[in-house]
């Protein structure tokens, strides 16, 4: 087969996928998510039962990720400077960026310095709001909401809804019986 038949192929394929996703789940995903699956990728690199991690993702270094997380699409997890673990029940979202180091200070002394770096840890059953950045060293406590846009460079201790750059708690999640809820500080 020519490249040509081969692409003539290959578009039809994938116009087929895109409309059977948009009847399915009404929703229209880059090309590579068309062909990739998320569950696959994550068992892949070894993430926790029922977690998903969309193809555009990109994972690197020393990660473990707990059971039945979602990482969005657009998101970089870079570990390679350290460890970053997530917890079980987390959701990452869009664009979130999680990195375990840093290069200000070696960039700005005209390389006199090392790099900075620090294990990130995000405990279970916490939400990170899109094109959020996480920064080496901190640790996120279980069931937080980071808002979006946030820039987290401290430790957010259990319950604590956080937002802003850099992020400062605003707010408390309340788990009362079957009630969920939060309360936001004045």
């Amino acid at each position: 087969m020519d490249n040509k038949k081969i692409k003539e192929y290959l578009k039809k394929y994938l116009d087929e996928e895109r409309l059977e996703m948009k009847k399915n789940f009404n929703r229209i995903l880059p090309t590579n998510e068309l062909l990739y699956d998320r569950w696959e990728k994550a068992a892949l690199i070894k993430a926790g039962e029922g977690s998903s991690i969309y193809d555009t993702s990109v994972i690197m270094g020393d990660v473990k990720i707990g059971n039945n997380v979602w990482i969005g699409p657009f998101t970089m997890i870079e570990a390679i400077n350290g460890k970053i673990t997530i917890g079980d029940n987390c959701d990452i979202s869009t664009g979130v960026q999680i990195y375990t180091h840093d290069s200000c200070l070696r960039v700005v002394s005209g390389g006199k310095k090392d790099l900075v770096k620090g294990d990130v840890t995000i405990l279970e059953n916490t939400y990170i709001g899109s094109m959020s950045i996480i920064k080496h060293g901190v640790k996120i406590g279980k069931r937080c909401i980071i808002g979006a846009n946030s820039f987290v460079n401290k430790d957010i201790e259990d319950y604590s809804v956080a937002c802003g750059t850099p992020a400062k708690i605003v707010g408390k999640v309340i788990l009362k019986d079957d009630y969920v809820g939060i309360k936001y500080y004045r």
